[in-house]
């Protein structure tokens, strides 16, 4: 039976058996945070000086070629990860490869995030219908803030339904060698409540120590997520910048977030494809030959 027990069981011990490996991939996040330094520095520069000047905010180039490079980055290491828990025998270079897996897994991660953006919208859309229609029929301040409350309860009910549902199919991907979207969906039937706790006893922690993270940056959370204003678009700029500043304390700080996000990626990625490996056994061989008809 697979429970969130059986699932986190087998990934710290998954991580126990892989600490080397997982030490190699943060030295390939903390190699591209040097990189990333060095590329976004004069970015987020630029950007403090046109907000003191009120001049003509800097190209987002350099922006969108970081982006890309920690977006294909991020891509091999998942599908490291995957090929650990799935592939444990293909230890060689830390699990590390770049060729058809990893362009499929690409694939099957953009089909997704498409997809969920299209459903999203229509969602949000459908929702604030609702809420609107409601507040305008039943009228008053509070009925209209509990319509937006109420929204956004349900943009998250169905992001984390939605993503839960699908959260196995990148391992499958790589364990069958093809893009894997609907199958992830028949497979995660009847498992949706013990997938959930699993990501969310994950997740949660990551999500704590990364608003403690930017704390401690001296910027606040609600700043970082809707700098309104020249004052607070400056705070925000001018911490991104000294973030990106190489220097001493900068590097030693990227060097244990590099190590904390070899781990975290380890414990979430890893849990993902326990979860399908788990789903698979339990199934077995014929329910599987049924599953990805």
């Amino acid at each position: 039976m697979v429970t969130v027990g059986s699932i986190l069981g087998a990934t710290f011990r998954f991580i126990g058996d892989n600490v080397r490996a997982i030490l190699v991939w943060s030295g390939i996040i903390f190699l591209m945070s040097l990189v990333t330094k060095l590329i976004m520095r004069p970015f987020y520069a630029a950007q403090v000086a046109a907000l003191q000047r009120a001049a003509a905010p800097p190209s987002v180039g350099m922006l969108f070629i970081t982006l890309l490079l920690l977006l294909l980055l991020s891509v091999v290491l998942w599908a490291a990860v995957f090929r650990a828990a799935l592939f444990p025998q293909e230890s060689r270079f830390a699990y590390l490869r770049v060729g058809m897996d990893e362009l499929r897994l690409l694939g099957c991660g953009l089909v997704l995030l498409i997809a969920f953006y299209l459903i999203m919208t229509i969602g949000g859309l459908v929702l604030g219908l609702i809420g609107g229609l409601l507040g305008a029929a039943i009228g008053g301040l509070a009925t209209v803030s509990a319509a937006v409350i109420l929204s956004v309860l349900g943009m998250v009910i169905l992001s984390l339904w939605l993503g839960t549902r699908f959260s196995v199919a990148g391992p499958l991907t790589l364990l069958e060698r093809k893009v894997i979207i609907g199958p992830a969906w028949r497979m995660t039937r009847g498992s949706f409540w013990p997938l959930l706790g699993t990501y969310i006893a994950i997740v949660f922690p990551l999500v704590i120590v990364y608003i403690a993270i930017v704390f401690a940056r001296g910027v606040s959370f609600g700043a970082m997520l809707n700098p309104v204003g020249v004052d607070t678009q400056l705070q925000v700029a001018s911490a991104q910048a000294e973030m990106y500043t190489l220097s001493l304390k900068n590097v030693v700080i990227s060097l244990a977030i590099s190590v904390a996000g070899g781990f975290a990626l380890a414990l979430h990625a890893g849990a993902m494809a326990i979860a399908a490996a788990q789903l698979l056994n339990r199934r077995g061989q014929q329910q599987l030959s049924e599953l990805f008809e």
